[in-house]
């Protein structure tokens, strides 16, 4: 009778042993989709043109950045500029690529031309517009 009582009691043993490791918390090293890192709203707080810094706020210009969840890994983006209080038309920025870059944080890519850089919530873009070099700096809102 010991006996089989014993083998009960290794028996659960090794069946609640089994059940403790196998349901291990898969969800908790899941990190969300690049898109949902990327969205939202930024506003412009550095404005370069060919290596030459200009000051939004002597021209009352106001530039912000919507990125929007296309899907994973893709966003779509629109441009919202306003010059000494008149708003401009909406630039469509189109779809842009996202690729995880590590510890310098998220590459944002035109089609395979890297045109950008997210880390921290700050917005690095960097483009050739009409032969003029421009970066703008972004903070997300």
């Amino acid at each position: 009778m010991k006996k089989i009582t014993f083998l009960k009691n290794i028996f659960a043993l090794l069946l609640l042993s089994t059940l403790m490791f196998a349901c291990e918390d898969k969800d908790k090293d899941v990190s969300p989709e690049l898109s949902s890192k990327v969205a939202g709203t930024y506003k412009v707080t550095k404005l370069t043109v060919d290596g030459d810094d200009y000051p939004l706020e002597i021209g009352k210009a106001s530039i912000t950045i919507q990125l929007d969840k296309f899907s994973s890994e893709v966003v779509t983006g629109k441009m919202k500029v306003t010059l000494d209080g008149d708003r401009e038309p909406d630039e469509d920025l189109g779809t842009l690529n996202l690729k995880n870059a590590g510890s310098t944080g998220i590459d944002i890519y035109e089609n395979t031309e890297k045109v950008g850089n997210l880390k921290d919530d700050k917005l690095n873009i960097f483009v050739v517009f009409e032969g003029q070099e421009v970066e703008m700096i972004a903070t997300k809102q």
